[in-house]
């Protein structure tokens, strides 16, 4: 048993015993079932009379048992014109919450009358039933049926029909919190300070140590470099071209920790904070090491911070490294005039223009649909 001290005001401790944790949790649990009502010969029904009903069969559902019932002339006075369905609650339990929908289908099939609305009620024995007064115009309902004038023909009723059951709450005993996964922090232990790493990359003037096994199983670019038919004699020194050794080391951490760093040592690792340039330079990298979730988490991010200054290259980039969410974006993020206006007359947007037909096609498409 965990013990704290506190110190009493005449200097003596005093024991404080810690309880023990409890904990408890509601539960609410649901139960849906569907019953079709099949009324044959409906123009025979017309004439019942205002309350008069036509009933399924039972049908069961969550522990309780129901009905539909189907007023040909509308269920009271009000619903003149109308046709009335209602579900009801047979049982002897003194309430159950339900959501239902009803849905009339003709004899192919077809959706005749739908209510979207998911209702919600609770039935009792004192009000068992609850429905739509005014579910359908028989009007309506025959001159779009053309079906339902045969003695023949016979349109189907649907209930979607969810009981809720009542809430209960359970005792958690010996509750044991669970913590977050280890593995990539300590990947990333093991990368900071060098522990057993048998390959350098040096980039820019930098040396970065890591793993080739780590590598090899995060890329298949690198695994072919460290591994495979491309692997040179002495592999642990590699040194790595047209790349800033920022970016590399951006690289280094998604291998180990499946996650972007952190922007100057703040943010949970999902790339909020860094440039539009260096996720644009990011992106290259992936790609070059085949490393798809990281080329794709690089696209969405510069999705989402295109403005002026950044159309050009980014655009020049989706092509470049076939992304075609980002091309999209960009060309998407053109469509105003008063964005493209700012845009077309930098020296950047005009050779982007001059290199890439697709683009100056898109834009006078928009012009001439003005």
């Amino acid at each position: 048993m965990a013990h704290d001290w506190a110190s009493s005001a005449d200097g003596d401790h005093v024991e404080n015993l810690r309880l023990p944790e409890t904990s408890s949790r509601c539960i609410t649990e649901s139960v849906t079932a569907e019953h079709n009502f099949e009324v044959a010969s409906y123009p025979l029904l017309e004439g019942m009379g205002v309350g008069k009903y036509v009933s399924s069969s039972e049908f069961s559902a969550g522990g309780h048992v129901w009905c539909l019932r189907f007023y040909p002339d509308g269920m009271t006075p009000d619903c003149a014109g109308h046709a009335s369905v209602y579900l009801c609650f047979l049982s002897q339990a003194k309430h159950v919450r339900a959501k239902f929908t009803l849905t009339m289908l003709e004899k192919q099939g077809k959706v005749q009358v739908t209510d979207n609305v998911l209702q919600g009620h609770e039935f009792s024995r004192t009000h068992p039933d609850w429905g739509f007064p005014k579910f359908v115009e028989k009007s309506r309902l025959l001159e779009s049926s053309p079906s339902l004038l045969d003695d023949g023909g016979y349109l189907t009723i649907r209930c979607v029909l969810t009981v809720i059951k009542p809430p209960r709450t359970v005792c958690m005993k010996d509750l044991a919190v669970v913590p977050p996964m280890e593995l990539p922090g300590h990947l990333a232990l093991g990368l900071s300070e060098g522990m057993e790493t048998d390959v350098t990359f040096r980039v820019g003037g930098r040396a970065f140590g890591a793993h080739r096994i780590v590598l090899a199983l995060r890329s298949p670019v690198f695994k072919a470099l460290l591994f495979g038919p491309m692997m040179e004699k002495d592999t642990r020194s590699v040194e790595v071209a047209d790349m800033e050794p920022e970016i590399f080391e951006m690289l280094l951490h998604f291998v180990y920790t499946d996650s972007l760093p952190p922007c100057d040592g703040d943010g949970d690792g999902d790339g909020e904070g860094h440039s539009s340039a260096a996720m644009q330079h990011l992106l290259v990298a992936a790609d070059r090491y085949g490393m798809t979730r990281l080329k794709q988490i690089c696209e969405g991010m510069l999705c989402k911070s295109i403005d002026v200054e950044t159309i050009t290259t980014t655009y020049v980039l989706s092509i470049q490294h076939e992304c075609e969410r980002l091309k999209q974006a960009c060309l998407d993020f053109l469509s105003s005039p008063e964005v493209t206006a700012a845009v077309v007359e930098s020296d950047g947007f005009k050779h982007l223009l001059a290199n890439f037909p697709l683009l100056q096609k898109r834009r006078r498409n928009r012009v001439t649909e003005k």
